[in-house]
């Protein structure tokens, strides 16, 4: 693969994956929103079947991630057998910048990641089961 060709495909999966996050952003929204405005009052089996179709949606979403990482991580490799490059990038997301202790941009992003959505998710679980919503609210 030439140098042009390798770049071309990193930038689209790198596009693909902040398409994937921005999408299941919109997702948690709309659950916020739909929790807020219905949920709170609905009865458990329709308040548990929101909350699987969520989760399914997010899996989705991070087994779509997980596998376009994959390929992202198959760009860096075939550009680090091309030597030197005409651009003058050395690597592509594969540094350990001091300031992530060891870590690659590529870990430290899926960490990320990993830990924001989780605490998301258990927080969702939190107010989708056990908040009991003030009387005014209602």
């Amino acid at each position: 693969m030439s140098e042009s060709e390798i770049l071309s495909i990193h930038y689209e999966l790198t596009a693909l994956i902040i398409s994937i996050v921005s999408v299941s952003f919109g997702m948690i929204s709309a659950y916020i929103v739909g929790l807020w405005l219905f949920l709170k009052q609905a009865p458990f089996p329709l308040r548990l079947l929101a909350f699987l179709l969520l989760s399914c949606a997010l899996a989705f979403m991070g087994v779509l991630t997980g596998g376009l990482n994959v390929h992202l991580l198959g760009t860096a490799r075939a550009w680090s057998k091309l030597g030197a490059t005409s651009t003058g990038i050395s690597s592509l997301g594969s540094e350990r910048p001091d300031i992530l202790q060891g870590l690659s941009i590529y870990e430290a992003a899926a960490g990320l990641g990993f830990l924001a959505f989780g605490a998301i998710y258990v927080a969702l679980f939190y107010f989708t089961f056990f908040y009991r919503w003030p009387e005014d609210a209602r």
